[in-house]
């Protein structure tokens, strides 16, 4: 089990518990407030000499003394389990924040992992682009050497550019392109370098 679903269940069991000392707290109220009606009913009779009555609310002041003091420790027991809750909210608050912490830096280290890879893949299309401009300007000479110089009008940067546009459009916006002088892995602000690469 890890720490935030230790918290999670902490978190559950206390609040049954909150719960149950406040009904305990609400109901001996209650009986409070019924045995302080009796009460009032019998104190007239008892202090005019009524036996029975001073008896009996005797029992009914002992019984409110019990009543009390089990009112008192429903207030405390839940009063002591909100203080907890509130700790332990607060705790489960933290490891998630902690969580988040350790996963964003997980994917930033993936981030520049993948812009290596880019970076990587980049220059060996790169290479291959640039082995287009040398092969057309042979290809031209040929043409022009059997007298078909109209074959190869247009240089290879217009194919390619197309091409790459083409497949890369979604992320090449021409009126938002800022030529990149360095890696991307160095450019993507978000990337990290993997700690135990230093």
């Amino acid at each position: 089990m890890t720490t935030i679903e230790g918290t999670f269940g902490e978190i559950e069991r206390l609040e049954v518990q909150h719960e149950e000392a406040l009904v305990q707290l609400r109901e001996t109220e209650h009986e409070l407030e019924l045995l302080n009606d009796r009460r009032i009913e019998l104190a007239p009779a008892a202090f005019t000499g009524d036996k029975v009555a001073d008896k009996n609310l005797m029992i009914l002041e002992s019984e409110a003394g019990r009543l009390s003091r089990s009112a008192r420790l429903a207030r405390n027991t839940a009063k002591e389990l909100e203080c907890r809750l509130a700790v332990a909210r607060k705790r489960r608050t933290e490891e998630r924040r902690r969580l988040a912490r350790e996963r964003f830096e997980e994917l930033a280290a993936e981030r520049y992992e993948l812009g290596i890879e880019a970076e990587k893949l980049i220059n060996l299309l790169l290479r291959a682009l640039e082995r287009y401009e040398p092969i057309h300007s042979e290809q031209a000479a040929c043409a022009r050497a059997f007298e078909e110089g109209n074959l190869i009008k247009n240089p290879p940067r217009a194919l390619i550019r197309a091409w790459l546009v083409s497949r890369l459009g979604e992320y090449l916006n021409a009126s938002s392109i800022e030529p990149l002088d360095r890696p991307l892995p160095e450019a993507d602000g978000l990337a990290a370098k993997p700690r135990d690469e230093g």
